[in-house]
């Protein structure tokens, strides 16, 4: 009989290691985030005085005092400074430049620690815009002990790093994806690469691709034109195919795949997606640019990377959740937008739009991508000069989570 009952059991279900795995997985771009050995460096490197060298144009260290301090210049201006080992100065703002204090960030680091473990039951975190695995290890639940991490080493500062539960299943690869940070490009046009991970979960492949492509060119939402002339949209254009091509290529072996990070796009244009009309499923005519990334790269071919971009929803009541449809589809006003970004809604400076997880044929999810509200934890505040009530934002973006079978 039980042998009968285990037969019917095998028929109707399948074996055990057919049964769905479930996992939940979250993004969240930290905004320059720094471990905090970084960012006492930073601060020290920031509060030095600088005197501009009238014939280049670039600004040096001065011992006197009278001249500018780091804070309130353009680091990219700063002879010798290495973009690479530290961000700019001007991170925080309020009213001008933040001249930040090192009891700040450590409250800033303890407010991510305590929104991470209160707020983000994730089993696989993808971060976007940190220094490295430090910076992350630091934030997480019990120093990061409990988890692994796949990261981001040497290119600038705005570093990728995933974490996961080291519970949850066996790495198999962790890749950092060059192409993506276009190698042939001069220095100064070159963008961030993109990070890959191969998990073996309940003997299943799940690969996840954690991205951050290049800033300041969105769509015309918000003013930008990604088939436009203008340096960074030149740039993101030439992501595309990389991108495309990763897509297509990381489902071979037969994993599924998970695609999620900060594109700096947005997901809808209501015009034709290629400037000559053509469909994104056959390959792109030379010369011929595309209006939408997301359209181009989830284009349904192959049919094994066919990617769809999970619906998102903002737990912050019936008039937050309109906005945010109403924000992937037209250009939010501005009132509407500080309303969105404010502390009672998403509290995020950049609250929807640039976000997004999309997955491939075998996963479904649990329900919509769910941008979490960091309610008053994005706001800067600077205080009195070195005091104790200067308030630094855990971040401008706002976290998403999701949960996955598959």
């Amino acid at each position: 009989m039980i042998r009968y009952l285990a037969a019917c059991l095998f028929v109707l279900f399948g074996s055990t290691a057919a049964l769905a795995s479930q996992v939940s997985i979250a993004r969240w771009n930290l905004g320059w985030h720094m471990d905090l050995l970084t960012a006492e460096h930073w601060i020290n490197e920031c509060s030095k005085n600088y005197v501009e060298d009238t014939a280049t144009g670039k600004f040096k260290p001065s011992q006197e005092a009278g001249f500018k301090p780091g804070w309130d210049i353009d680091a990219f201006k700063i002879d010798g400074w290495d973009v690479s080992r530290l961000p700019v100065c001007n991170v925080y703002f309020a009213g001008g430049s933040v001249r930040v204090n090192l009891e700040a960030y450590r409250k800033r680091q303890e407010q991510i620690a305590n929104f991470i473990s209160r707020s983000i039951p994730a089993d696989i975190i993808a971060f976007q815009e940190v220094s490295g695995e430090q910076a992350i290890g630091e934030v997480l639940p019990n120093g990061g002990a409990d988890y692994d991490f796949c990261p981001v080493t040497g290119y600038k500062v705005q570093r990728l790093v995933i974490a996961w539960n080291k519970t949850l299943g066996e790495k198999v690869s962790c890749a950092i994806e060059d192409a993506l940070s276009l190698p042939s490009n001069p220095d100064d046009k070159r963008p961030r690469p993109g990070l890959a991970l191969t998990l073996k979960i309940d003997g299943k492949l799940l690969r996840i691709m954690d991205v951050h492509l290049k800033s300041s060119c969105v769509s015309p939402f918000d003013g930008g034109n990604l088939e436009g002339l203008g340096k960074d949209c030149t740039i993101l254009q030439q992501q595309i195919d990389p991108l495309e091509s990763w897509i297509e290529g990381a489902p071979a072996d037969g994993a599924k795949i998970v695609l999620l990070g900060d594109f700096n796009n947005e997901l809808r244009d209501p015009r034709p997606a290629r400037t000559d009309a053509s469909g994104t499923s056959s390959p792109r005519p030379a010369g011929v640019l595309s209006r939408s990334l997301i359209e181009e790269v989830a284009d349904g071919q192959p049919a094994a990377a066919n990617l769809k971009v999970l619906d998102e929803h903002c737990q912050i009541g019936d008039a937050g959740q309109a906005l945010c449809t109403q924000a992937e589809i037209r250009d939010l006003t501005t009132p509407e937008t500080q309303l969105l970004a404010s502390e009672n809604y998403l509290g995020c400076r950049n609250p929807v739009g640039l976000d997004h997880i999309l997955v491939g044929p075998g996963i479904n999810s649990d329900g919509p991508a769910e941008h979490l509200s960091i309610g008053n934890l994005g706001a800067n505040k600077a205080g009195t000069p070195n005091g104790k009530d200067q308030m630094l934002g855990i971040s401008d973006h706002c976290p998403m989570i999701a949960r996955l079978n598959f």
